[in-house]
């Protein structure tokens, strides 16, 4: 047991179970393809159906990747967590970009408060986009 950690966590377990289980991030095409303690990382392989009308990767899609990979860096802690606030700054366009790559980071692991830093670069290693997400640390263990 680490006090810092709370508990520890088996961090292929946490990849599996976000890549393999239904929803949302299955659904989009959202892959966690690393975590380590208070950080992960994750892709896209951009489709048509993540285009905006313009052709450009449509900003949801952008953010939706930037919170699943955060959200699985707050996973690293051992603990459920929900997002209270997030901010996202889109830095260049996206025609033509087959591949999104984001590695969120842990900037404070507070009592209540999560926050985490998350850049998403495309597959020529541009800066895309760059997201502070904060999380309320629900207190509750994973049971993964």
């Amino acid at each position: 047991k680490n006090e810092r950690n709370c508990i520890f966590m088996d961090y292929q377990k946490i990849i599996d179970f976000r890549n393999n289980s239904e929803g949302f991030t299955m659904v989009n095409g959202i892959k966690i393809t690393k975590v380590s303690e208070g950080y992960a990382e994750g892709e896209i392989t951009i489709t048509d159906s993540h285009l905006n009308m313009s052709k450009g990767i449509h900003g949801g899609c952008i953010f939706s990747l930037a919170d699943s990979v955060a959200g699985s860096a707050v996973w690293s802690r051992g603990k459920k967590a929900t997002t209270s606030n997030s901010n996202i700054s889109f830095l260049r366009p996206t025609f033509g970009v087959k591949k999104l790559i984001a590695k969120a980071k842990e900037v404070k692991y507070g009592k209540n408060l999560l926050v985490y830093d998350v850049d998403v670069e495309d597959e020529k290693n541009r800066l895309i986009a760059r997201a502070t997400v904060t999380y309320f640390n629900l207190k509750e263990d994973l049971n993964l």
